[in-house]
């Protein structure tokens, strides 16, 4: 008998005992009264032993039967229970999604698709890991997470991830009123900004690489006087009349509104940068990650985990190696 049949057979098994009668097992698992009683025939054929002897009020176990139910139910119980939370995952009456993400993607675009989600699937638990965009995706090379939602700049071939572009976002230069003259401005030359204390994000951020990356195409050196933890952090330094610096325009609106912070204008102008889903290109997304993307009209469609066969094919021979080695 194949693996398959020996699950079935041994399911009508157990089915059997808990019912104490073949006919009641046969409409439990709605197959047919000869259906089952041939598949224990040769369960018992195959194994060489007899498991039930009939009585008047319906099938008992033998003493052969008595001692392989005794280690078949535990494994009939398990598969059970595994389809059931399966079932329960599918339905999102369980389940766990574990996403990465930093304090700006996770305030500016991943919380309101969070809170809608949790709204309506309570029971699914919710892990989100609270890193800078580098580490984000280190964990979903390494599979710690189901996905993670980053910002540019990104690498968008590596062949590691696949990328879904969800929200263009803007960083400005703000300045307090300790700094009047960048104020009073139409517009100002980048290159002047070298002569003013600046404050940033720490180095292994995304934001940080993106502002110097804007720094170098420009020709401007500059060396921050600060560097912080966090862009809360760098907004509360710059309104304390500390330095400039950039900060995601989504945080300072009500600053700018109430006049604790000034926009400064920049010759050439910062250009905006995106937010992105990104999903690892060989690790399907599980049921419960996928379903709170598309439940947020996050189309996914062309994000699909690919199978690469090269892939297989060396983690096989590896494995072929390794063999031979212990072999050896």
């Amino acid at each position: 008998m194949g693996n398959m049949a020996n699950y079935e057979y041994y399911k009508m098994f157990c089915k059997i005992v808990e019912c104490q009668s073949i006919s009641k097992a046969a409409n439990q698992l709605y197959v047919s009264q000869p259906a089952v009683s041939l598949a224990i025939k040769q369960l018992e054929n195959s194994l060489n032993a007899k498991l039930f002897f009939r009585t008047q009020k319906g099938v008992t176990l033998t003493t052969e039967g008595a001692m392989l139910y005794n280690y078949v139910k535990q494994g009939c119980t398990l598969i059970n229970v595994g389809e059931e939370k399966l079932k329960e995952l599918n339905a999102l009456q369980a389940g766990e999604i574990n996403i990465g993400a930093s304090d700006m993607t996770l305030r500016f675009f991943l919380l309101p698709l969070i809170e809608k989600f949790h709204r309506n699937f309570p029971l699914v638990k919710i892990k989100i890991t609270d890193t800078p965009t580098p580490e984000t995706l280190q964990h979903l090379k390494q599979g710690l997470i189901d996905f993670g939602a980053v910002s540019e700049p990104v690498d968008l071939n590596n062949p590691n991830f696949k990328f879904k572009s969800v929200k263009s976002v803007k960083d400005i230069l703000v300045a307090g009123d300790n700094f009047k003259e960048l104020k009073n401005k139409q517009k100002v030359p980048v290159k002047e900004l070298q002569k003013y204390p600046f404050i940033m994000l720490e180095n292994g951020t995304s934001t940080r690489q993106y502002i110097e990356n804007y720094f170098k195409k420009n020709n401007v050196e500059i060396n921050p006087e600060i560097e912080l933890a966090t862009s809360d952090l760098v907004i509360e330094f710059i309104r304390r009349g500390m330095g400039v610096g950039f900060i995601l325009e989504d945080f300072v609106v009500e600053d700018l509104r109430n006049g604790f912070l000034n926009k400064i204008n920049l010759i050439p102008e910062l250009q905006p940068r995106q937010f992105y889903i990104a999903t690892h290109s060989h690790i399907p997304l599980a049921s419960a990650a996928k379903k709170l993307l598309e439940y947020n009209d996050i189309d996914i469609s062309d994000m699909n985990a690919r199978y690469d066969l090269n892939f297989t094919e060396e983690s096989e021979e590896a494995e072929k190696e390794s063999g031979m080695e212990s072999e050896e």
